[in-house]
């Protein structure tokens, strides 16, 4: 079988510097010969989230003795209306289940947090645990917290002051460090989401 031949026209150069080596003119050549170098590619998107896996459109995160009977029962009796599947702790545990372990799945099995912010819910350790939970899934799975300050101000949820300033106080004294941190800097994330602001008379 014939093979033609393939020939190779070099493009002459000046002289050589009588020291430059084999090396060095074989880089030269290739550099001359290759496209100019293009500019990196863009880096490939982020990998997808893992997909949520939902139970519960809307978690309800509340101080009870503080707005359970005037406004959380209303909220839920409302959203239940408008066929929003919400979770409230005592209508939707089940007898015998170990509630910090419900409440964390419901957590992580739901669309949106309502967070209601008011006097005494940084008193609660639960309700604490429940927002680091629910920043973490915010963070981690596409969760969306929104805060509802009722009878407190934004500013001082976030900056815990006044009382949120006393409860921390308390628990500086009575809960690890760690523990106390992950407590401040929910409050500070969710603190810092555009919500509603319900006063006195609202």
């Amino acid at each position: 079988m014939y093979v033609p031949f393939l020939s190779i026209n070099f493009i002459p150069y000046p002289p050589l510097h009588p020291t430059m080596s084999t090396n060095t003119l074989l880089r030269r050549n290739l550099s001359l010969a290759l496209p100019p170098t293009s500019p990196l590619p863009p880096p490939p998107p982020p990998p997808p989230r893992a997909p949520l896996l939902s139970s519960y459109d809307v978690f309800l995160s509340f101080r009870g003795e503080d707005v359970r009977g005037k406004f959380v029962d209303h909220l839920y009796a409302r959203l239940q209306g408008l066929k929003v599947n919400a979770f409230m702790d005592e209508k939707k545990l089940a007898r015998g289940e170990v509630i910090e372990k419900s409440i964390l799945t419901a957590i992580e099995r739901s669309r949106f947090s309502v967070v209601v912010f008011s006097l005494r819910y940084a008193d609660s350790e639960w309700c604490l645990d429940e927002l680091v939970k629910i920043v973490r899934c915010a963070q981690n799975k596409g969760h969306v917290a929104m805060p509802v300050f009722f009878h407190v101000s934004p500013d001082d949820v976030a900056g815990q002051a006044g009382v949120y300033e006393e409860a921390f106080v308390k628990h500086e004294k009575g809960f690890k460090r760690k523990r106390v941190e992950n407590w401040r800097k929910a409050l500070i994330t969710v603190a810092g989401i555009s919500g509603w602001c319900l006063g006195e008379n609202e």
